[in-house]
């Protein structure tokens, strides 16, 4: 029995893999170009239609570090105007995989990797490429528009990621494993279903950093993601789109290999768990008859059978930019004299790699040319924050673009950069929709989102990862609660 429905779903896929040689960007001590692709960059775009009303929404799942806040603005309008939406209802969601080109059309991120100073004019065509990629896998994606039914449900992945801010007995806060600390594991799973009841397409949503694979790695790929998507689609022969959580604090427990081969692992157990969520979803309505079985004993049988009438299920989208205030910025004093550190450090670094002989400790030159790298990105960013603090225009707030979009019952809540696990968290805990499925590393790229509980401790993310942008410091505590705040409110609005 076929079931009906008033959604109708297309569903497209497009290569957008680099050409090769290409920096790659994600691990700043990685000096030298890719040499190859284990796998390639992909953009799978869904558009989704309420036949009754005839709105649409747009959801783009792509193998990309991120983009930047005019380009993310800019793709969606296109997107838009081209499916028959509004731009707040375009949702770009980037895997953040550190195995990809330098993606950016601005100074939102500096370029992390490769030749720090100079993009390379196959990356600028590249970059020029991007909108109408994205643009064209949602024009194929309206070419194939079929009536589905959709619903959502959840697994767990436990001991394969970790909270990544380790607490060391000197009172540091690394990069590691803090088992102390808050960690998401909900493998997100959302599955739209033809009348028949076979399965289109498949939405996977976890919360990691694509870095199974490190900086030593030469190679283009979308890590695990890409692996999570050829599970799903092997045994349920949909098309998976994989989007991005609250990741910002979050690494593989088994992270940064030089060699291929455990990302395939990790994309293993988190697609296998999706599936098993995948199998506990239905999608419709249904009732359970009884069916009289005769043989040597009565046998009563039982079937799901779906109903004939099904609730409508709505669409639509809504998005707002927000103001999000900049901690206290440095005095021009201040970024000078890291000026002059970071140029010492790097002239002395340089000095000691002319004494190697390449040819005869090539080893040992790689690795201190590696080391290298990250302290000509320090120093690159000094000499740009001093022109900055001189001139006296230094930004102290930056605004980004916070979104919910509504397919039935489900709310895609989405923010744009590295949220913190707890704040996808909370989000999903207040939002009005019946399930929430939570998208960081969406639309745009701002910044790193730490709790506010978490700027005291320091660290990479609230103490110094402003150094990847053209910013004198990052974003403040205050954008934690601007967040859920802000998205809670859109989710009311769509969800009354």
């Amino acid at each position: 029995m076929k079931v009906k429905t008033n959604l109708k779903v297309g569903v497209a896929r497009l290569d957008i893999t680099p050409p090769i040689p290409m920096d790659c960007v994600g691990f700043i001590r990685r000096f030298e170009p890719v040499k190859g692709m284990l796998a390639p960059l992909t953009a799978t775009a869904l558009v989704i239609e309420d036949e009754t009303s005839g709105d649409r929404v747009v959801i783009i799942g792509f193998d990309l570090v991120g983009i930047g806040i005019e380009q993310g603005k800019l793709i969606r309008e296109l997107v838009g105007k081209t499916v028959g939406c509004s731009a707040d209802s375009v949702l770009l969601n980037y895997s953040h995989t550190h195995a990809g080109p330098h993606p950016f059309d601005d100074m939102t991120l500096h370029k992390l990797g490769g030749d720090l100073r100079n993009i390379s004019e196959e990356n600028i065509n590249y970059i020029r490429t991007l909108p109408d990629r994205l643009n064209s896998v949602a024009f194929l994606a309206t070419q194939n528009m079929e009536a589905v039914r959709v619903a959502a449900g959840s697994g767990k992945a436990d001991g394969i990621s970790v909270n990544r801010r380790e607490r060391t007995k000197d009172g540091r806060v690394i990069l590691g494993w803090n088992r102390d600390g808050v960690l998401d594991t909900e493998v997100q799973v959302v599955r739209f279903d033809r009348t028949d009841g076979t399965a289109k397409v498949v939405i996977v949503g976890f919360a990691c950093h694509p870095v199974v694979l490190g900086g030593e790695s030469r190679y283009i790929g979308p890590d695990y993601p890409g692996v999570v998507r050829e599970v799903v689609e092997k045994a349920t022969n949909a098309t998976c789109i994989f989007l991005q959580g609250a990741a910002g604090n979050v690494l593989p427990l088994e992270g940064f290999y030089s060699e291929e081969g455990p990302e395939q692992k990790f994309g293993e157990r988190l697609g296998f768990e999706a599936l098993a969520a995948f199998s506990r979803i239905k999608s419709s309505d249904t009732t359970i008859e009884q069916i009289d079985y005769g043989s040597a004993t009565p046998i009563n049988l039982f079937r799901h059978v779906a109903k004939d009438e099904q609730p409508r299920q709505k669409v639509g989208g809504m998005g707002r930019y927000v103001t999000f205030p900049l901690k206290s910025l440095p005095t021009t004093k201040q970024v000078e004299d890291k000026l002059e550190e970071y140029s010492i450090n790097y002239e002395v670094a340089a000095k000691d790699l002319k004494k190697i002989d390449k040819d005869k400790d090539f080893l040992n030159w790689r690795e201190m040319r590696g080391r290298l790298n990250p302290l000509e990105y320090y120093k690159i960013w000094a000499e740009k924050a001093v022109i900055k603090a001189r001139a006296g225009n230094a930004e102290t707030t930056v605004d980004g673009y916070l979104q919910v979009i509504r397919v039935g019952d489900i709310a895609f809540s989405a923010v744009p950069g590295e949220p913190f696990n707890e704040i996808g968290l909370a989000v999903k805990e207040r939002s009005a929709a019946g399930y929430t499925f939570f998208c960081g590393y969406s639309n745009e790229y701002i910044a790193y989102f730490p709790t506010a509980a978490e700027y005291p401790f320091g660290g990479y993310e609230p103490g110094h990862s402003y150094h990847n942008g053209n910013r004198l410091e990052t974003v403040g505590p205050e954008c934690e609660e601007i967040i859920i705040s802000n998205l809670t409110d859109l989710s009311k609005e769509l969800f009354k």
